[in-house]
């Protein structure tokens, strides 16, 4: 009789999982709030919409066909927001060639017409989730519009204390 191979293909008998009951739910879930009590209130011209699921989504609209989304994700480990630019770019003035470059700099460092800018907050590591959802869209969607960051850091105040306690690692 010969040796197995230890290349060959293991064997095809399934291992049995276990299951778990049907009345349990998932491991990990958070109770939130309806997202319209958590949803910031943004000064005009913007406007909340009418959703279908005002407990899980919330949208706002610009005249200048800007919009922000916001939608809790399943079992409410984090709140999705993104922010689409409108349609037009503002126009380039009439003026000398340094100041139409310094407009057209400015309008290529913005959010694109049409294109969406994302960020996530985590609900498990938020104490006050209704200031930090509104600092995220004030202070990460918001001026993507004008100056579309690299990156969006989503960490909180508390994550930045422990962070600034910890000092730099090597």
């Amino acid at each position: 009789m010969t040796e197995p191979d230890p290349f060959d293909r293991p064997g095809t008998t399934p291992a049995l999982r276990g299951r778990r009951p049907t009345f349990a739910g998932p491991p990990d879930e958070i109770d939130l709030p309806p997202l319209d009590q958590l949803a910031p209130t943004l000064d005009p011209p913007w406007t909340k919409e009418d959703t279908d699921t005002p407990d899980r989504t919330t949208a706002y609209q610009h005249p200048d066909g800007h919009r922000i989304g916001l939608r809790v994700q399943p079992r409410g480990l984090a709140i999705q927001t993104w922010i689409t630019a409108g349609p037009d770019l503002p126009p380039i003035p009439e003026g000398t060639d340094i100041e139409q470059a310094e407009a057209q700099a400015a309008n290529d460092a913005r959010l694109q017409p049409g294109r969406t800018w994302h960020a996530v907050l985590a609900t498990r590591r938020s104490k006050d989730l209704a200031a930090d959802l509104a600092a995220l869209v004030r202070d990460h969607l918001l001026p993507a519009l004008t100056r579309k960051p690299k990156h969006v850091s989503t960490t909180t105040d508390e994550q930045k204390a422990d962070t600034a306690t910890e000092g730099p690692t090597t």
